[in-house]
């Protein structure tokens, strides 16, 4: 009587299938997708978040009321990554250009009591 152990033939039978997809994958043309060039690259709001080191709701306050450059894609957002980055310098350059106590004084009168 033959008593070959069930758990052998079940790992025989699995060596035999990891050969064949080995052979599969070796054999495969790859398909490689597109390299877009950095400037193209689309980001989430988690990962524009993480570019200009804002929590999330921030980015999406900059995206609502700063007119950051998005577009909307079902109920979240996409950026991409050199309109980002170009409304980031002009921004920049945007707050460097205004005194520092300009805004508080300009404030200051809007809301002076009579």
């Amino acid at each position: 009587m033959q008593t070959n152990n069930p758990f052998e033939l079940i790992l025989s039978k699995l060596d035999q299938l990891q050969t064949s997809v080995d052979g599969l994958a070796e054999t495969s043309p790859k398909q490689s997708t597109p390299a877009l060039p950095a400037s193209d690259r689309l980001l989430d709001l988690a990962e524009a978040a993480q570019v200009v080191r804002r929590p999330i709701g921030t980015v999406r306050y900059y995206i609502h009321h700063r007119n950051l450059p998005a577009t909307k894609v079902g109920k979240g957002y996409l950026v991409k990554l050199g309109e980002l980055l170009a409304w980031v310098e002009e921004f920049a350059k945007g707050e460097g250009k205004q005194e520092p106590h300009s805004r508080m004084a300009y404030q200051r009168k809007r809301y002076k009591k009579n």
